[in-house]
């Protein structure tokens, strides 16, 4: 049975690992091409507003690295959730409740009697109105020329939604209330329609699959480096480890979306850490918090943050932002990372070798804003146990805690922390603060 692994950027892939850099937008057509067959195919509709080809699907099946690359079912819902509008906090769930909740912003679209109210309410069918009006007028100006192919302009008219832009708003809400409630109530039998396409055939033609492989394995650690299931962090290492005991060239190196730069050393780096968090004597452990004059059970009770509602694209750029803190920190070489709970809940603390512990907010993709994060504290692990029960407020003014902004060299300072020579009384201290940690999970 085969079983989805992580979704990767068409981006990516176009960016960093075709085999020939002229035939990036050709390529990307391909893929546009190929999805919109994919929506005519269970919609029978050929209005549609997004191609839906963003992002790609890893699917293995046993023993397979990599497996199949499909269309991305997780991209279609999530553009779907955002154009509607839909009142999302934290993951989307692919349930009976957001059909309810999709079905009734349809509602709300169909009682749409303005521009500015469509504007208000649905800001990306507004924004889609405004780019097909542009796009019609084009059309027209090509009619205007002495040579024009009057069969080439009707059937860009029909590719996208003039006729509900030659007459009137009323036609353009009652066509988009139609598509949408399509992508709806239709949405499963696409995902099964995705589950049975293949692109592999795209991919062994025009990418370096070495490559390829590369930036794979990379998502595989974003993925792991995301979860605090051991098991599931085992599977992946077992697949990492096939990769890195592979034929496949590793002296070769690509850049993430986020930034990130993958390159054999930083996937040696972040699976070794991996390793040591599924070891007997694992380094995941709780940094178990009791505020003065409180009571455990009361410290215990973690409330869910909740995600502000924003665009995709700010979405996008946030988890371009995690990713890459993520990155960083998972190829440091730390010798645990403890987990904040209550007054730093969300907070991770890395203790290093030297006697340094680093806390920063860690990331979650399904709650994007926890990208930015607060001030980073620096602080010895000898004065851990104290410090981090003091409230933020005070941590940020005590001479023992140093604090620093995220600002573009925060990468290079807490290097620099990391990397200090320090005694052996310090060093010991960090081994001391891993054993207490441990005891108390």
């Amino acid at each position: 049975m085969e079983e989805k692994t992580v979704n990767i950027s068409l981006n990516t892939l176009l960016r960093e690992c075709l085999i020939d850099k002229n035939l990036s937008t050709d390529v990307f057509y391909m893929f546009t091409l190929a999805n919109r067959e994919n929506i005519h195919e269970v919609f029978k509709y050929k209005k549609f507003n997004d191609d839906f080809t963003d992002r790609l699907s890893c699917y293995r099946k046993d023993d397979q690295l990599i497996g199949i690359v499909r269309p991305c079912y997780d991209e279609f819902l999530e553009k779907l959730v955002h154009i509607l509008n839909v009142p999302i906090r934290g993951k989307i769930k692919d349930n009976d409740d957001l059909t309810n909740n999709m079905l009734q912003r349809i509602e709300v679209l169909k009682s749409i009697r303005s521009e500015y109210e469509l504007s208000l309410e649905f800001p990306l069918l507004y924004k889609d109105l405004q780019d097909g009006r542009s796009y019609y007028n084009s059309i027209q100006k090509v009619r205007k020329q002495e040579h024009y192919n009057e069969d080439e302009c009707k059937e860009w008219e029909h590719y996208y939604y003039s006729c509900a832009l030659k007459k009137s708003l009323p036609n353009f809400i009652k066509s988009q209330s139609e598509q949408y409630t399509r992508y709806v109530t239709g949405r499963n039998t696409l995902k099964k329609v995705y589950e049975n396409k293949s692109y592999n055939n795209i991919i062994r033609n025009y990418f370096n699959i070495d490559k390829f492989y590369m930036y794979v394995i990379h998502e595989y650690l974003c993925y792991c480096e995301g979860t605090k299931d051991k098991e599931v962090i085992k599977k992946y290492l077992e697949l990492i480890d096939k990769y890195l005991n592979s034929n496949r060239r590793k002296d070769i190196s690509l850049t993430a979306d986020s930034g990130v730069v993958i390159d054999y050393d930083s996937i040696m780096k972040r699976y070794k850490n991996l390793q040591r968090i599924v070891s007997d004597n694992s380094s995941l452990v709780d940094w178990i918090l009791i505020p003065e004059g409180r009571g455990y059970e009361k410290v215990n009770k973690e409330k869910e943050a909740k995600t502000t509602l924003m665009s995709l694209e700010e979405i996008n750029r946030l988890r371009e932002i995690g990713e890459k803190k993520r990155t960083f920190y998972e190829t440091t070489p730390y010798l645990a990372k403890a987990i904040g709970l209550k007054r730093y809940h969300g907070y991770i603390a890395y203790i290093y070798e030297n006697g340094k512990v680093v806390l920063d907010r860690e990331y979650v993709e399904d709650r994007p804003t926890t990208a930015l994060g607060d001030a980073i504290y620096v602080m010895k692990a000898i004065d851990f146990e104290f410090l981090s029960k003091l409230d933020k407020q005070v941590l940020m003014h005590h001479p023992k805690v140093g604090r620093m902004i995220h600002s573009k060299t925060w990468q290079s300072r807490v290097q620099a922390v990391i990397d200090e020579e320090t005694d052996l009384v310090e060093k010991e201290s960090a081994q001391v603060l891993v054993r207490k940690l441990k005891r108390i999970v």
